[in-house]
């Protein structure tokens, strides 16, 4: 198993800002931090060992104790070059580099997604249905840049093609969603699944479901 899954965690300042016509910043805030608390259970449910990557004060207040927080270089930029660097400071042979807006991450979901990886060299992904990657087994990591943003599946798996790892996409409906949209809020609460998931509850909590444009989706 990997040594660290590398979790990185934007400011809460800035936190989900293609939720903004849906939610109010502190809901945003409070969204990252219980989404967090679900994939940090979920780390430590595989037996895994959590590392946050921020540089957000609130942010490392949210984690449990036991959990390390790395600190961002602030002399770079961009979520892609951060992630590099974080792994060059873990200097781990095995990264799970995973999304801490995961609502529905299962410690068991995480064990299933590392028992199928490949032997090293390989990289093993799991997709959302924007083409994204929201979890990534890399064995070892920094064989190939990292390529985070627009269509960053088809760009992690063309690069570690070519650097001569081994790819397998992993299908895992617990990591497959993320929180990015309303249509993602509205796939999550769909479900009695999802409703009982911590951020389920706190989003029903606070009548989501009768905001537009949730409401007329």
């Amino acid at each position: 198993m990997p040594a660290s899954v590398l979790i990185p965690v934007n400011r809460l300042d800035r936190a989900k800002g293609r939720l903004a016509e849906l939610l109010t910043l502190e809901e945003r805030a409070e969204l990252v931090r219980r989404s967090l608390a679900t994939v940090l259970g979920a780390v430590e449910g595989a037996g895994l060992e959590a590392v946050v990557l921020t540089s957000d004060e609130g942010v490392r207040a949210a984690v449990p104790a036991g959990v390390r927080a790395l600190d961002e270089d602030e002399a770079l930029q961009g979520l892609s070059a951060q992630l590099e660097r974080a792994a060059e400071w873990l200097a781990v042979d095995e990264l799970l580099i995973l999304h801490a807006d995961l609502p529905l991450a299962t410690g068991a979901a995480l064990r299933a997604l590392v028992a199928q990886a490949p032997p090293a060299p390989s990289v093993t992904l799991v997709r959302p249905e924007d083409g994204g990657t929201n979890a990534m087994l890399l064995r070892p990591p920094g064989r190939f840049a990292l390529a985070y943003g627009k269509g960053s599946g088809d760009l992690h798996e063309a690069g570690a093609r070519e650097a001569g790892l081994a790819v397998r996409r992993v299908e895992a409906p617990e990591l497959s969603l993320d929180l990015d949209t309303p249509a993602d809020v509205r796939a999550l609460l769909s479900t009695a699944e999802g409703r009982a998931t911590e951020a389920g509850r706190y989003l029903v909590g606070i009548g989501v479901e009768g905001r537009k444009p949730l409401s007329e989706g």
